[in-house]
């Protein structure tokens, strides 16, 4: 990860501890057709606590931020996935999530979290 990118990811971290909201473009393709390239997603503080199955949330992962879905929380384990992504990601810290995304509800959104929700986990 290049140096400017840590530097972005960690004070994204800092803002979201401080309470602030932040926008921020997207860069990936892996939680298509909800949220696509080039587009801004609004990111709230929230812990393991604020958030649910269906949830589309930011987790810290090593060096990176990972804006995937929620698909459980066991025993201080989360699962997350990204809605175009065949395979869940490994199981992270349920402390690993430092924000939610703020998703307007539509009827697009609830097609989004319904199929996500509904492929088997891999």
């Amino acid at each position: 990860m290049s140096p400017h990118i840590k530097i972005a990811a960690e004070t994204l971290r800092q803002l979201l501890r401080e309470g602030r909201t932040v926008a921020i473009p997207t860069v990936g393709a892996s939680m298509r057709p909800l949220l696509t390239p080039g587009g801004v997603i609004r990111v709230a503080h929230t812990t393991a606590d604020g958030v649910r199955p269906g949830d589309v949330v930011v987790v810290s992962s090593d060096d990176a931020l990972i804006c995937h879905r929620l698909l459980y929380v066991e025993d201080g384990r989360m699962v997350t996935r990204g809605d175009d992504c065949p395979d869940s990601d490994p199981p992270l810290p349920a402390d690993a999530i430092i924000g939610r995304v703020d998703i307007p509800p539509s009827p697009h959104a609830l097609y989004c979290a319904v199929r996500a929700l509904l492929r088997p986990l891999a």
